[in-house]
């Protein structure tokens, strides 16, 4: 797994992380969920990293309005960890079987904050705009498969804020 997506490929796993935050930094009034969106996203995708010289093209051409319609990232998405590795939790199901899920914000303890950018600085640019290009359904695949991961500690944290507000 890498950047918490379950992949050993780093460039996937980049190309991922990468639509993954547009997606998460989306303007949820301009880009409204419908049954195509995944459909939607691919496109995206492919378009932005055909044009794309530099993963900063990458991004750029993929946030943009007309496409994910993501004003600004959000850095919380872009956290990997200090050593990149995004810290696993038990979950258990409501059948009560086992599984794991994303833990959000560990490194927040140390007072950290991450923006992404030694990953992206990093990367073989070239490597993760192809991978996104010509294996665009794969990298799609990745976010999603973490997005359904996280959804019990997003339900569990939706609780735990309207308790609060109650």
């Amino acid at each position: 797994m890498i950047y918490g997506f379950e992949t050993d490929d780093e460039n996937a796993a980049i190309a991922a992380l990468i639509v993954y935050v547009c997606w998460r930094s989306r303007d949820r009034a301009k880009f409204k969920i419908t049954p195509d969106v995944w459909g939607q996203i691919e496109r995206f995708t492919k378009d932005a990293a055909k044009r794309a010289q530099t993963i900063q093209d990458f991004i750029e051409a993929l946030k943009r309005p007309g496409r994910m319609n993501a004003p600004t990232l959000q850095p919380r998405y872009l956290e990997v960890g200090t050593r990149g590795e995004i810290p696993m939790m038990t979950v258990i199901n409501e059948d009560g079987s086992f599984r794991e899920a994303i833990q959000f914000g560990a490194d927040r303890d140390l007072g950290l904050r991450e923006f992404g950018t030694r990953v992206i600085e990093r990367a073989d640019a070239h490597a993760v705009i192809r991978t996104a290009y010509r294996n665009t359904a794969w990298v799609v695949l990745l976010v999603r498969d973490r997005l359904e991961r996280e959804k019990p500690i997003e339900q569990h944290l939706e609780t735990v804020i309207e308790g609060e507000t109650a």
